[in-house]
């Protein structure tokens, strides 16, 4: 009987991973055979193995952004002359805008 990618795929999480089920006690679940379901689970394990690893993401950054001299002056600039809710909109846009990426 043909089994879907979907249907194989869960079978094989459900193997695998926190909560595993062994291969036995999933064929008496499901109704599938023991065979069949530890063939799912090593094909499973070749594939992964032939997968190249995940690419590293960088860390995040560790503290806040260090500003340079050059951006100091360009804030003070920009905010001489404002009060109020025009200067927190200008320091809550810049703020946004220097944070590290």
């Amino acid at each position: 009987m043909p089994y879907t990618d979907g249907f194989k795929s869960e079978m094989v999480r459900r193997m695998v991973g926190p909560g595993a089920v062994s291969a036995a006690a999933l064929a008496r679940q499901v109704g599938v055979s023991q065979p069949t379901l530890s063939q799912w689970l090593r094909e499973a394990n070749k594939l992964a193995a032939m997968m190249p690893p995940p690419e590293e993401k960088p860390a995040p950054p560790t503290g806040p952004k260090k500003w340079t001299p050059e951006e100091k002056l360009c804030v003070l600039v920009a905010a001489q002359g404002l009060q109020g809710e025009a200067l927190g909109a200008l320091l809550r846009r810049v703020r946004g805008c220097t944070r590290r990426s």
